[in-house]
């Protein structure tokens, strides 16, 4: 049943005398917003003015067009009405992530704030017919603005998709959809004329690539052109990837029911760990925070848990080493695989020696997709909702940590590594 039909259907049920709905518009010009409306009614086109008036003889119909350019009050206003509406969406269960979370983003980067009120002229009149025609009217408004319809009392939203107008979601999270991606990739946006070719090449791969899957990420800072950029050396990194592997296999020691160990067992265990790759004191491997945990006699579980998610970050270095291939962060790493990856070697010098670095280039461009990805993970668990095409927050937020030792982000040491968003 199409929702044009259910929505006649529920409107007779409730015979409205007063009914509200609200269009998100793209449109950020005055004028093209009003003839879209006028033009969707069949009238002439007022030359001026936010508001348009429409009546017949069972109701008055009254469409105001509001921009945030008509001063702070109106900014701020559309602003506070962008969010309850998406966090009316946000908040509904059962449907598809994807779709909710883009339908926010959409909602969010509309340019007007169209309210449409229709109220009846008798307490006699039946408003819901007209209430009909008036919705499928803007809805096809919306198609030509580019926006979205709110319908319902704010629980249905409305759109145009390939030229068929629907459901993109209501309040009890179905959907005419089976994917919602209402965004282009804008490919010369204009801060690019400061940016190199590389880092032009590198953002347009990484975005599409992003989009093609049905990410939205807005445009973010680029890191630096390869020819600029100043990463670790392969000695650092074999050193930290072993450091890394030690603290994660600690905690596991001691997480693991099956071993489940004492603080002075793991260390036991993880001291022949250091011995087989010729590793002297431990602090020659670890990080001064890795270190203190591991002295700590009495850690917590959630420093532990915290802890044993370095194998993530160990991931990253393997694959900087060439020992693994990338897969998109959207499940766990194969652990027992990272370790038995490093068994291969007996020293730092041995992991030196045997192992082919990644590129400059491959890594930046990794370094970009995950900070964008972290972008994505982080906007979608702000709205609470999951990351966006199965993006698992807690692996892209590691593997974004790493990248950015890799690329000397801040040029700051691991314990104080940032990964803004």
């Amino acid at each position: 049943m199409s929702l044009k039909n259910r929505s006649k259907r529920e409107a007779a049920k409730k015979k409205p005398q007063k009914e509200i709905m609200v269009l998100f518009s793209r449109e950020a010009d005055l004028d093209k917003n009003r003839v879209a409306i006028t033009d969707g009614f069949g009238m002439e086109a007022a030359e001026s003015g936010n508001s348009v008036v429409i009546g017949n003889e069972n109701c008055d119909v009254s469409i105001s067009i509001l921009l945030p350019s008509m001063g702070e009050d109106e900014k701020n206003f559309i602003g506070n009405q962008k969010n309850a509406v998406c966090g009316f969406f946000s908040q509904v269960q059962e449907c598809n992530e994807d779709i909710k979370i883009n339908l926010c983003h959409h909602i969010q980067q509309t340019k007007a704030y169209i309210y449409i009120e229709m109220e009846a002229r008798d307490s006699q009149v039946k408003l819901e017919d007209d209430v009909d025609v008036v919705r499928d009217i803007m809805w096809d408004v919306a198609g030509a603005v580019e926006g979205v319809l709110i319908v319902d009392q704010g629980t249905v939203a409305l759109g145009i998709v390939d030229e068929e107008a629907v459901v993109i979601l209501d309040g009890n999270g179905d959907s005419d959809l089976d994917a919602y991606f209402p965004f282009v990739l804008d490919k010369n946006p204009k801060f690019l004329e400061a940016c190199t070719e590389k880092q032009r090449a590198r953002r347009m791969k990484n975005m599409k690539y992003l989009f093609d899957k049905g990410i939205y990420v807005c445009e973010l800072p680029l890191n630096q052109d390869e020819d600029m950029a100043v990463l670790r050396s392969k000695e650092e990194v074999a050193c930290r990837a072993l450091g890394l592997m030690v603290v994660a296999l600690y905690s596991e020691c001691m997480l693991n029911p099956e071993e489940h160990m004492s603080v002075e067992e793991a260390r036991k265990f993880i001291t022949k760990v250091k011995d087989n790759y010729g590793i002297e004191k431990l602090e020659e491997i670890l990080s001064p925070e890795e270190f203190n945990y591991i002295q700590n006699d009495n850690p917590d579980e959630m420093t532990k848990i915290q802890y044993s998610w370095q194998y993530e970050n160990l991931y990253v270095l393997e694959w900087v080493l060439g020992l693994t291939e990338w897969n998109d962060p959207v499940e766990l790493c194969d652990v027992p695989l990272m370790v038995r990856n490093m068994q291969e070697f007996h020293s730092v010098e041995d992991i030196c020696a045997k192992t082919v670095m990644r590129t400059p280039a491959e890594i930046l461009d990794k370094a970009d997709l995950i900070y964008r990805m972290d972008w994505a993970a982080v906007d979608a668990r702000i709205h609470r909702m999951s990351g966006p095409a199965g993006l698992e927050h807690g692996v892209v937020q590691e593997r974004h940590k790493t990248l950015n030792w890799m690329i000397n982000f801040g040029e700051d040491e691991w314990d104080d590594v940032a990964t803004p968003t």
